[in-house]
């Protein structure tokens, strides 16, 4: 499995690993049930080269930095959290007091390739939280999935929830380089990247 299509995410995850990293992502608290290991495998169809390239160690070094991301990204979890605070990854679908409406900050009104749709808010949404007009257009374009109308389609399709999580962590956005590259010490340093 270098990144040739021959791996999957079963071969190193298995649904009971992810079950036993998200504890909480059904419990009543949350909203995080739309989060699923189905939904991650359909999404990580779509970038075959996640967790895919080099050893068995490195794939699982790059899945690992991924689900801590995407557990940090929608965590519920507090001090006295039970379990601890750090088992509460995949709690929350939507930034937290957005839902409704409730953030309209996050318009670049001044992008004219991906301009904010009327009604719309483009507060954190998903496994990564996507958020801005702009990076709901990029990913839209990507994903062939016209979330910069329908923003909300992240919070409501569990693939998609995760797949703008993996658009986001494979896409390079200057300066910031993909997270692989940057797990894999890929391409040269930069003084933004200094």
């Amino acid at each position: 499995g270098d990144g040739d299509g021959d791996c999957t995410l079963v071969d190193i995850f298995s649904q009971a690993e992810w079950d036993a990293m998200f504890l909480h992502k059904d419990d009543s608290v949350c909203f995080g049930s739309i989060y699923t290991y189905q939904g991650m495998l359909t999404a990580a169809q779509a970038y075959p080269t996640f967790a895919c390239e080099g050893s068995e160690e490195v794939r699982r070094r790059e899945l690992a930095a991924f689900l801590g991301q995407i557990s940090h990204e929608t965590t519920g979890g507090w001090a006295t959290a039970p379990d601890g605070p750090y088992a509460w990854g995949l709690c929350f679908i939507e930034e937290v007091g957005c839902a409704g409406g409730g953030c309209t900050q996050y318009c670049d009104a001044g992008n004219t390739t991906y301009p904010c749709a009327p009604g719309k808010t483009y507060h954190g949404r998903g496994a990564m939280q996507l958020s801005w007009n702009y990076n709901y257009g990029q990913a839209a374009a990507a994903l062939g999935v016209d979330i910069l109308a329908n923003p909300d389609l992240v919070a409501t399709d569990s693939a998609l929830a995760t797949q703008t999580a993996l658009w986001f962590w494979m896409t390079e956005q200057l300066p910031k380089p993909a997270a692989p590259d940057v797990l894999a010490g890929n391409g040269p340093p930069t003084a933004a990247r200094n």
